[in-house]
């Protein structure tokens, strides 16, 4: 009789190279996130080995795909005023299709561990939605073959969707001057959003450079602690120095500037406008309705979804960065 020929799989090429199976999986199968060195040795032990790889792409309409959707720390509880995690996930969920996506959805921290246990499954990819991994997630994400895309928030070396916020002021500036407005306006904004705060006060200094509205950045802003800084006193002292265009960084920011605003007796769009930026729940609340810029979480979920779909299923690698411009919404402020 012949001798039997043992099969070899995935797992004995994973044990012997000593990584896991999903490392192997995408080394073999030409994954992006896979350094040259670690691709190299696996190929050298499934060659030992005998292993022979049987598809080099998944079936996307028969493919489960387990996703992590990673969230900002529980102490962030002012990221739930700009997003809506229904439409977040339902975002994520089209652009994964036809594959069926598996959501895990779990919250950040300092200490936080993407493989918390060794017989947790397979993670296909990881989604970080409106804070930054740190380098040391990262490099734990990427050693284990797995996915990784950042939604609106931009990191260096790691895949990235975002709003594009320098357009979306710019679209603001747009219509403030179609508005007539010329001048006397203010960037108000507070602090802890690092590079989109920037992005978006030189997007409004760009387009009121384009569109004839004197604006001097380094004068013409305002930055208080937190939202809880924009009190009666504050806006006051900017109406009574001469701003009669309110430009608020976020849609929080605008709404509680129409606040105080009114709560002087000062009538608007009358004697001062107010914009915002963003769209997300608390614009629904506004009134009078804020003018304002949709920075759509759905695209930008759906973009997400898409990315991932790719690089897992297809093999196809996509951007490292892709930004979604957003849509004017002009509201009764202005």
């Amino acid at each position: 009789m012949g001798k039997t020929v043992e099969k070899v799989t995935m797992a004995k090429v994973a044990e012997k190279a000593g990584v896991s199976k999903a490392t192997v999986s995408r080394a073999l199968g030409g994954s992006m996130l896979i350094g040259e060195d670690v691709r190299s040795h696996v190929e050298a032990i499934a060659h030992e080995l005998g292993y022979i790889r049987r598809s080099q792409k998944r079936h996307a309409e028969r493919s489960i795909l387990t996703i992590k959707l990673v969230l900002p720390p529980a102490k962030e509880r002012s990221t739930q005023l700009f997003y809506n995690f229904t439409t977040l996930a339902d975002g994520l969920r089209e652009g994964l299709l036809p594959s069926v996506a598996n959501l895990i959805v779990e919250t950040s921290s300092d200490d936080y561990l993407p493989f918390p246990h060794k017989k947790g499954g397979e993670v296909d990819g990881f989604v970080f939605a409106f804070h930054r991994p740190s380098s040391r997630v990262v490099d734990e994400i990427q050693e284990r073959g797995a996915a990784c895309v950042v939604l609106n928030r931009m990191v260096r070396g790691v895949r990235h969707v975002v709003s594009d916020h320098h357009d979306a002021m710019k679209q603001l500036a747009g219509h403030l001057a179609g508005r007539g407005v010329r001048g006397d306006c203010c960037y108000v904004y507070y602090g802890g959003f690092g590079d989109l705060t920037r992005a978006r006060l030189n997007g409004f200094a760009e387009g009121c450079l384009e569109h004839g509205i004197e604006f001097d950045p380094p004068a013409d802003q305002s930055k208080v602690e937190g939202p809880g800084g924009i009190t009666t006193d504050h806006v006051k002292a900017l109406y009574d120095r001469g701003v009669r265009t309110f430009v608020g960084f976020n849609d929080v920011v605008g709404i509680i500037l129409m606040q105080q605003l009114r709560s002087l007796g000062l009538q608007i769009p009358g004697e001062a406008k107010v914009t915002g930026c963003d769209c997300g729940p608390i614009h629904e609340i506004s009134h009078p309705k804020l003018t304002s810029v949709d920075l759509s979480i759905f695209r930008l979920a759906r973009e997400v979804g898409r990315s991932l779909q790719s690089e897992i299923v297809q093999r196809e690698k996509t951007a490292n960065a892709l930004l979604i411009k957003g849509k004017l919404l002009v509201g009764e402020t202005t």
